[in-house]
């Protein structure tokens, strides 16, 4: 999980429990028909939107969106890493490939196509494909998440006024007016702390992470791209040097035969 989401997510939590404890007990918080009406009325609208196949993968994603991996992410890496590739490859071959260890799952799909003679073409036709069911799949477990937090506020809303109506319906005793009032009112609590601290959060990050694995995808596409077709390592830079500048951060050029000798993929000449 990145730190900004357990650092928002924690801080979140803490704040409203502690508001809640302030002055109060946090029991009075809690009332089951409101949470029954809340959360099962937000499952009830989100299944009619999506099947229960998207509603169980968006949940999914989220726990890969927030979870921590050892994968290769930084795009000046993987550029260094697509130059170690393409100098083994135009000194040893494709097969070469097989011994360079490349933490990257997508990554590492293109090059074993590549190495078991897939035509540059084809690699890059189904590297792609593959890039666009993610973003697909993305937008659908977004739109669920955002699906609960329109549903959650509603169905708080609803919450309160059948708290009110129950209410009104006994106003001989006025002193449980108060207190009637407040069970009420907890179904909106219910609803706008789901909404906006869980699943509409939860939507954004996945659509901000889908983005960045749709460009760091569409950058290694074009790295084994050029693989395939066996550029100049500096023409490599130069193909992959816009993906760079949208990340941000570009890194001048060196030279990494160096780095192949020294981890003995490369030999120099005597």
């Amino acid at each position: 999980m990145s730190f900004s989401t357990l650092i928002g997510l924690v801080a979140g939590i803490a704040i409203v429990l502690i508001a809640m404890a302030v002055d109060s007990s946090i029991s009075m918080f809690v009332n089951l028909p409101g949470l029954m009406i809340v959360i099962g009325g937000t499952i009830a609208a989100t299944m009619i939107r999506y099947s229960m196949a998207d509603s169980f993968k968006a949940w999914g994603m989220s726990f890969n969106v927030l979870k921590v991996n050892s994968e290769v992410k930084d795009f000046n890496e993987i550029v260094d890493i697509t130059e170690d590739l393409l100098r083994l490859v135009r000194a040893k071959g494709m097969l070469a490939m097989e011994n360079y260890e490349i933490k990257n799952e997508f990554y590492n799909s293109g090059v074993r196509m590549l190495i078991d003679g897939y035509s540059h073409e084809l690699v890059k036709q189904t590297l792609r494909e593959k890039n666009r069911l993610l973003m697909e799949k993305a937008e659908t477990s977004a739109g669920v998440f955002r699906s609960i937090g329109e549903a959650a506020p509603a169905f708080g809303m609803i919450g309160t006024l059948v708290g009110l109506i129950q209410m009104l319906s006994n106003l001989s005793d006025p002193s449980a007016i108060g207190p009637a009032m407040a069970v009420a009112m907890l179904t909106t609590l219910y609803g706008a702390m789901i909404a906006n601290l869980v699943a509409l959060p939860i939507a954004d990050k996945i659509e901000s992470w889908a983005q960045n694995e749709s460009d760091r995808e569409m950058l290694i596409i074009e790295a084994i791209d050029s693989i395939g077709q066996g550029h100049n390592p500096a023409v490599m830079r130069d193909l992959l040097a816009p993906f760079l500048q949208i990340n941000g951060k570009v890194k001048d050029r060196c030279p990494r035969k160096l780095s192949l000798v020294r981890h003995g993929w490369l030999h120099l000449p005597i």
